[in-house]
């Protein structure tokens, strides 16, 4: 019942939520032609797929773009148009930005055009809807429930363990529970609101400190060090994100450390469960590939002026292929299926080419193929797949048990610390899924679900008022992550799709998954345009 209540408040308040486009100005049109401009990025030309759409046979498809800086003035870049663009008679060089002023006179292929601010009547009435939209819901009540939950799991914990459970293992949950208290005070005292989506992350990771604690209680506090780290990484992403030009002159460096890291993970990598994708130091084992998925995405998303540049797109698209390839190479089928489908979504948003796509996925097919011929691990797992009942004891080992146990679990659960799949092999992180329907039940494995459908959802939400499209894209890419990730998991756990061994967002055990999960978050907290709900948005933006 807290469970439905926690995620129930946090879900519904996220999308519900409705921002509504403020007008920053207008771009009037000789002839009476007069378009609110409505984004920060604005693409103007005849394509109806632009942001001002001008109907007249001498404007190009995609004419030129209109964007406005952090100092409140626009900035108008031709896009190497056949009839190009000027501004007061002064021809302009094709991709070269140029201020405009109020009252400038923008020719373009013959037609006359001006920049008007908004009128003081529409500064009002942008605050006047502001206003009108729903607003964050209050963290408090939210918090006391999940701090109940926690309270609770601890008593089952003991009650389920015995004395199996260690002091630990019980301490992590309250410090845990700490740490959201104080981060949700802290921020509130900044004025900051809106933190549904910390919540879900909070009540997750809540639940897989019982799953550490009842498979292992030697290692949650390991796991909440992870947590905490992942919190800290989120905020200063967050502080990080809300500079663009900043953000776009560290994609370099970001390029150069992951191939770092995966010609080391190539080098010294150690072999689990069939994929050499992990580094031990002292004893500490790591999954850089969790790390380099937070460099894709930041790699992947761009300003509208930076996806008209056919540079980033190839220099994107080579470091798509080349984490693929590293990972191919590594085995770990899973997470180059999660990286592939995250630069597919990415590319589309970039360029809107269907067709480009779908030789995409048709080259990528093939070779998919050649892995599948060469990597007799992952071969066995997809021959498998559909009938691991007739392999029960051997390939299908890990799935029948899965939804043997899981099924065991009913609706409400074992109780923490009372399953049997955990003296299963990997049943805290590839099979996490029948974990928690043993443990917890099958309605909170479903809600659990929701949770990563949710945040999915409010990135494409937000896309309607993304002050820039990289906001917007870096949202959905780290959607696409989230999304692909928890499929494979959850189907990979129940034979719906062959076992890819890739682990669930927040439930699953790991320290680098639990880190990369909460470092997501920035993705999605920047595109969130609430007023004061993101620690990306500066409060004068």
């Amino acid at each position: 019942m807290l469970t439905i209540y926690i995620l129930f408040v946090c879900i519904v308040s996220l999308l519900s939520t409705r921002v509504t486009p403020e007008v920053w100005g207008y771009f009037l049109v000789e002839d009476g032609g007069n378009y609110p401009i409505t984004h920060w990025e604005n693409v103007i030309g005849r394509a109806k797929s632009v942001d001002i759409n001008i109907p007249l046979k001498t404007i190009s498809n995609n004419q030129a773009i209109l964007n406005r800086t952090k100092d409140r003035r626009w900035v108008f870049k031709d896009l190497g148009s056949k009839n190009g663009s000027e501004i007061n008679g002064y021809r302009l060089k094709s991709e070269k930005s140029y201020y405009v002023n109020p009252g400038d006179e923008i020719t373009m292929g013959g037609v006359h055009c001006t920049v008007a601010p908004a009128s003081l009547e529409e500064s009002r009435n942008n605050l006047f809807m502001r206003e009108m939209d729903k607003g964050p819901v209050a963290p408090w009540k939210i918090m006391l429930a999940i701090t109940v939950f926690q309270g609770l799991s601890i008593i089952q914990l003991i009650i389920g363990m015995g004395k199996e459970i260690t002091l630990t293992a019980l301490l992590s949950i309250v410090i845990l529970s700490v740490v959201m208290w104080v981060y949700v005070g802290f921020f509130k005292s900044m004025r900051r609101r809106g933190f549904e989506m910390e919540m879900i992350a909070f009540f997750m990771t809540t639940i897989n400190l019982t799953i550490m604690s009842s498979y292992n209680p030697a290692d949650t506090l390991k796991q909440l060090v992870a947590a905490l780290l992942g919190i800290g990484l989120m905020i200063v992403m967050c502080i990080y994100l809300r500079d663009l030009e900043r953000t776009k002159k560290i994609r370099s460096t970001l390029i150069g450390l992951s191939v770092l890291l995966f010609a080391i993970n190539l080098i010294f990598g150690t072999n689990k469960y069939g994929a050499a994708n992990w580094i031990v130091i002292g004893g500490v084992s790591a999954q850089p590939s969790e790390i380099v998925k937070l460099a894709l995405i930041c790699i992947g998303a761009g300003t509208l002026e930076e996806l008209y540049n056919r540079k980033n797109t190839i220099m994107y698209a080579g470091f798509a292929f080349f984490c693929v390839g590293c990972l191919a190479i590594m085995g770990d089928f899973g997470t180059a299926l999660i990286f592939f489908a995250t630069f597919l979504v990415v590319s589309f948003l970039r360029s809107g080419d269907l067709s480009r796509m779908i030789l995409t996925i048709a080259g990528s097919g093939l070779m998919g193929l050649m892995v599948l011929r060469f990597k007799p691990y992952i071969a066995s797992r997809f021959a498998v797949w559909g009938h691991v009942w007739d392999f029960a004891n051997d390939q299908g080992y890990q799935q029948t048990r899965t939804m043997s146990f899981g099924a065991g679990g009913g609706l409400l659960g074992l109780g923490a610390g009372n399953g049997s799949l955990k003296n299963v092999a990997a049943s805290n992180t590839d099979l996490v899924f029948g974990f928690v329907m043993e443990e917890w039940g099958f309605i909170i494995a479903v809600l659990m679900v929701l949770c990563i459908i949710t945040l999915s959802l409010f990135a494409v939400i937000s896309i309607v008022a993304g002050r820039s499209t990289f906001y917007t894209i870096g949202a959905c890419g780290a959607a696409t992550m989230f999304l692909v990730q928890t499929i494979l998991n959850v189907f990979g756990a129940l034979d719906l799709f062959p076992l890819t061994g890739v682990t669930f967002p927040f439930l699953s055990c790991g320290g680098t998954s639990m880190l990369a999960s909460w470092a997501m978050l920035a993705y999605f907290k920047a595109a969130d345009m609430r007023e004061n709900a993101s620690l990306a948005v500066r409060k004068e933006d």
